[in-house]
């Protein structure tokens, strides 16, 4: 395969997997400029981690919104992350709430979270941690820590 017939995508993922970051931002950069959707995903997600650039979570939103007018809903679950990070828990939990309808069993641990901070909300937390762990496209990390979280009493009264 020439290098014109390369996929961005594919490409960038290659080089994110060797660790070479800085290489693997400017891949999906170059796809997102492109219109590739992954692409566009991945550079929000390298944006909010600062993997091969800065953190910068308003370019980190700024990707996820176009990765979801693009189509994307992968998406959803990144944007709640960045907006969480940024302290705006309403707009974390809307986007956390359209990943969790969408098949995100993440983000059902991520609200589990979000709703953690009151002992008011014991009932919810259990319910999205049972959520999550009930799902079977739940990751086996994203089922651990929802274990060890009931495990710990997180959603009890009292009990953190």
């Amino acid at each position: 395969m020439s290098d014109a017939q390369h996929n961005p995508y594919e490409d960038a993922t290659a080089a994110y997997d060797r660790g070479h970051l800085n290489k693997a931002f400017q891949g999906f950069l170059a796809g997102a400029q492109a219109g590739d959707v992954d692409c566009m995903a991945m550079v929000a997600v390298m944006y909010g981690a600062g993997e091969g650039v800065r953190i910068d979570l308003a370019q980190s939103i700024e990707w996820d919104k176009k990765a979801i007018a693009a189509g994307s809903e992968l998406a959803f679950l990144n944007i709640g992350i960045s907006y969480r990070c940024m302290g705006d828990m309403v707009s974390a939990k809307r986007w956390f709430l359209r990943a969790l309808d969408a098949g995100d069993a993440e983000a059902a641990l991520q609200l589990a979270k979000l709703y953690m901070v009151s002992e008011l909300e014991a009932d919810t937390v259990r319910k999205y941690l049972q959520m999550a762990l009930d799902s079977a496209k739940a990751l086996d990390e994203t089922k651990l820590e929802a274990r060890q979280l009931l495990a710990l009493g997180a959603a009890q009264p009292g009990k953190r």
